[in-house]
């Protein structure tokens, strides 16, 4: 019976510890990790040019969200490693929509010079 006892303290003590420490949300390094991809990709994307703001932002939130997971301050950590993420996703977006408007605007510009190609040579066959 005294075994059973002792048994049944392990145990409550082992689940209050493990409740204690999933409630301290400790630092994410996946978030970090996510963070640090997304940045990536934005670079990858021509963030560089199209939205430099927005990746510096990401940048700098990535940069303190580290210095608050080393410091022991995992809430903080988390949530700046998921703005960091957020603004880089902006600026891919936005690199990403400049490619596509740059895009548009080439394609429009070859149906002008193509269509005025064709005028020309349909004006040349008609003398």
């Amino acid at each position: 019976m005294d075994m059973m006892k002792h048994a049944q303290a392990i145990l409550i003590l082992s689940a209050a510890a493990l409740i204690g420490g999933c409630a301290s949300n400790p630092p994410s390094d996946a978030d970090i990790a996510i963070s640090n991809a997304a940045i990536t990709g934005a670079l990858s994307a021509g963030a560089g040019e199209a939205a430099p703001m927005e990746l510096r932002t990401a940048r700098e939130k990535l940069d303190r969200a580290r210095q608050q997971r080393d410091a022991g301050h995992g809430e903080e950590a988390i949530t700046l490693a998921r703005e960091a993420t957020v603004d880089a996703r902006l600026a891919e977006s936005k690199a990403l929509a400049a490619r596509s408007t740059k895009s548009a605007e080439d394609l429009h510009d070859a149906n002008r010079a193509l269509a005025e190609e064709v005028n020309r040579k349909s004006n040349n066959n008609s003398n």
